[in-house]
């Protein structure tokens, strides 16, 4: 789990990167709130009465054997992702309407394709933390990964991915070596499974999209690594199809 200091530590940095990058393009202000004495293993995105991006993070989330540093950054970046991600976007209560919420499988795609490639653009720090892991782990995301980034991210995603297991004991630990073979047939707006999560975090750690080109509102293809075909293809850097239903471009 992380500790009170390093949580500090993560927000101030947050903070930092995103501070006046949201500022600037927004016109808004980040409210990050911790509440590291309740309990319960949960965060989750809101919006202030001036449509400010409010990320909420529990101390149960924060403290979990499995939640590492860089993990509680994907966290952080999951709910901005919630806030800034686009495309597809949640439906209000059981209307059409759409809400300002980015689906969670969006949210995942946005916080390792925009997001933490901001915070972890320092290859020095990439390859002295990638030192320190798992030798194994290390390996198996190095087999999906081109540079240090892109391992890193996979490894925070695997650390997120297990906090989200843990919740449920019907949900496995999921495995980057493992693959989570359903292909839905319409876009699943709500938790994907964890190892379906997973492979989302190491294709978009993957995909090689400008990370300052933002994700459009309406249209799923601007900014993002698209599949133009149904046909699964691992290196593509797109949403998996284990969660996401790509629109039929070509009538």
């Amino acid at each position: 789990g992380v500790k009170l200091y390093e949580l500090t530590q993560i927000v101030s940095n947050f903070e930092k990167v995103f501070g006046t990058y949201i500022e600037n393009k927004f016109k808004k202000k980040i409210i990050i709130n911790t509440e590291w004495e309740n309990d319960r293993v949960n965060a989750f995105a809101t919006r202030d009465d001036h449509n400010n991006p409010v990320i909420n993070i529990l101390g149960g989330m924060i403290r979990h054997p499995d939640m590492t540093k860089d993990g509680m950054y994907l966290i952080l970046c999951h709910e901005l992702g919630h806030q800034l991600g686009g495309a597809p976007k949640k439906f209000r209560g059981t209307s059409k309407k759409r809400s300002w919420s980015s689906a969670e499988g969006q949210a995942d795609y946005f916080s390792v394709t925009k997001c933490l490639p901001k915070i972890f653009s320092n290859n020095e720090e990439n390859k002295r933390l990638l030192a320190l892991v798992d030798e194994s782990n290390y390996q198996n995301a190095k087999l999906k990964c081109s540079n240090d980034q892109c391992i890193r991210i996979v490894l925070a995603g695997l650390s997120v991915g297990k906090v989200f297991a843990s919740l449920k004991t019907s949900w496995e630990e999921p495995k980057i070596d493992s693959e989570y073979n359903v292909n839905v047939a319409s876009t699943n707006y709500n938790h994907p499974a964890p190892q379906c999560r997973l492979m989302t975090y190491i294709s978009g750690a993957r995909c090689e999209a400008d990370n300052d080109i933002n994700f459009d509102d309406t249209d799923p293809k601007v900014g993002s690594c698209y599949r133009t075909d149904n046909g699964y293809s691992d290196d593509s850097g797109s949403r998996p199809l284990c969660w996401y239903k790509p629109e039929i471009l070509f009538k």
